[in-house]
């Protein structure tokens, strides 16, 4: 009877771990259940966030960077125009300011068409050489004549025949560092994309007028 007794203790001690309400339970199932009802919904909402929103930000930010283009284009399209204006000058230099408002004087007295003829008797700058029947270009044109672009000039000749000067009118004298200047704007261009000063867009042809 002691023996079955003590029997029977050992199997309750050993059975009580089993049933013990101490114990944690470990359900790999569970665990993983756990985790996949926690990892699923965020997978889910960053999947369904990204298309609904950036559509949203991308239209918020495109005025402003459609304020930035276009500023970037005009600043690009003022600079390749200012790079591209083109003036047509005749001009006569003389070393002395006296000199020059005397021929001035005798100019105003017989007119612009006597112009080329002042410039091959009385002007120092070898462009007083040129004639229209020349065989080398770089002598070919009005006794006087450049043509040039900004910043390949003397600033002070170069704004007067950019900015100062009205077309076919005598001006002057204008001191530069190679003496004093008379000048007549012969023609003169707005640059790339600009109008003219005779009010005519420049711009590329219509090629449905064409067709």
């Amino acid at each position: 009877t002691m023996a079955a007794t003590t029997l029977l203790w050992s199997l309750v001690v050993l059975a009580l771990p089993l049933v013990s309400p101490f114990s944690t339970p470990t359900c790999p199932l569970a665990v993983s259940a756990t985790l996949s009802s926690l990892r699923c919904p965020l997978r889910s909402s960053h999947s369904v966030a990204v298309p609904k929103h950036l559509p949203r930000v991308r239209a918020k930010r495109g005025h402003p960077l459609s304020h930035l283009h276009m500023n970037l284009f005009d600043g690009l399209k003022n600079a390749i125009a200012d790079a591209t204006r083109e003036v047509k000058v005749q001009h006569i230099l003389v070393d002395k300011q006296s000199e020059a408002v005397d021929l001035r004087r005798r100019l105003e007295k017989e007119g612009l068409d006597s112009f080329g003829s002042f410039a091959q008797q009385y002007s120092t700058c070898g462009s007083s050489k040129k004639t229209p029947t020349a065989k080398m270009s770089q002598l070919r044109g009005e006794p006087g004549e450049l043509v040039f672009r900004p910043g390949s000039m003397d600033k002070a000749f170069e704004k007067a025949a950019f900015d100062a000067a009205p077309l076919n009118t005598l001006w002057g004298p204008v001191k530069s560092k190679f003496g004093y200047h008379l000048m007549v704007v012969r023609e003169r261009s707005a640059g790339l994309g600009r109008d003219s000063e005779a009010g005519e867009e420049v711009s590329p042809p219509d090629e449905e007028a064409e067709a």
